[in-house]
């Protein structure tokens, strides 16, 4: 199993350039036992730091030397460019964080106290995946609901509407409540989700190979899906929930997107950093990120795909890893692979 490497070196320290080659190794020992019993895997692993970046990519057992971008469904990293655009509306004051989502919805009361804020950080306590819920979805198939979604938007709505309390300020992650935001942001930029994310996020960063709705110039790059066991899984199809995961990207734009929020270019994400509710004692969540021990970082997973990507503002490092199979729970993932990485390029500075 090999690596290719498209850049040589990745940092300067003690003003000597850092070779990647002296990290190849420790790279490759921290990804080989996710891919070595994976057949079909292709792997593609981003870093950076400082103004320097790499790509690695695992393909079967084959060296890559090429620059074709395979494009992986990112799931909820979806989410981090929905706040991203979200903290940019903020900042040209556009929205409020703190507005009730019944500002931006006539069927749910003006003063409902769930804010667009409780939205971003899961706290508005809209319920997670119940079992009784599940059951219900499964004799109404009447209703069409996005993957991973128990609620539909007129369900959502009609949740809001018969709940009206003041939302306990406890963490429950939500796709629903992420989706509802996105639906929300492009409502009041009166146009759709998938247009907005294209206008305000993808073609202002230059991220060529990001979208959801798969061009047909695109459709050689994109990868087959594995589940867990090795199954291949059919396509992402999301429709009213789009900003909780239904985006497709590669590693090169994700690096492009991670480096804006750690060089501070943009005022709008730089919102999105700040702490807005503790989870536990080292972890909290501010704007989507979850923010745990100077890092900043998400990780997705679909029905045939994992990732994560997370960074480091204060020594400008960062990693993105992308897999066309879902994350198994307990063994090595995407998550446990960036950690890794991310305390390596510290170890090497």
């Amino acid at each position: 199993m090999l690596l290719s490497l498209m850049h040589k070196k990745i940092a300067i320290k003690g003003g000597i350039f850092v070779d990647l080659n002296d990290l190849k190794k420790d790279i490759f020992k921290i990804a080989y036992p996710y891919i070595k019993p994976r057949p079909n895997v292709t792997l593609s692993i981003g870093v950076f730091c400082r103004d320097q970046d790499a790509t690695f990519i695992f393909n079967g057992s084959n060296v890559t030397y090429d620059k074709k971008p395979y494009i992986y469904e990112i799931g909820s990293i979806s989410k981090v460019l929905t706040t991203s655009m979200f903290g940019e509306m903020i900042q040209e004051g556009i929205v409020k964080v703190e507005d009730s989502i019944g500002k931006y919805f006539s069927a749910i009361p003006d003063n409902h106290p769930v804010t667009l804020k409780h939205l971003a950080n899961h706290t508005s306590g809209l319920p997670g995946i119940g079992v009784l819920k599940n059951i219900y979805n499964l004799f109404d198939s009447q209703t069409p609901r996005d993957p991973f979604c128990p609620y539909s938007l007129n369900e959502t709505i009609h949740y809001f509407k018969t709940h009206t309390h003041e939302p306990k300020a406890k963490f429950r992650y939500s796709n629903v409540g992420m989706g509802f935001l996105g639906y929300l942001l492009a409502n009041e930029l009166h146009t759709d989700f998938e247009t907005a994310i294209t206008r305000r996020i993808v073609e202002p960063l230059n991220l060529t190979n990001t979208f959801i709705s798969i061009p047909s110039s695109k459709e050689g790059a994109i990868l087959e899906g594995y589940s867990v066991r090795g199954h291949n899984k059919p396509s992402l199809q999301m429709n009213e929930f789009m900003a909780a995961g239904a985006i497709r990207s590669t590693v090169d734009d994700l690096l492009k997107f991670i480096k804006i929020h750690v060089g501070n270019q943009n005022s709008g994400y730089q919102l999105t950093h700040q702490a807005t509710h503790t989870i536990s004692k080292d972890i909290s969540i501010g704007l989507g990120w979850i923010l745990e021990d100077d890092i900043f970082w998400h990780n997705g997973s679909t029905k045939g795909f994992s990732s994560y990507l997370g960074f480091n503002k204060k020594q400008q490092t960062g990693v993105v890893i992308l897999s066309n199979y879902r994350s198994p729970i307990l063994a090595t993932n995407p998550v446990h692979m960036g950690k890794d990485i991310l305390q390596l390029l510290q170890n090497s500075l």
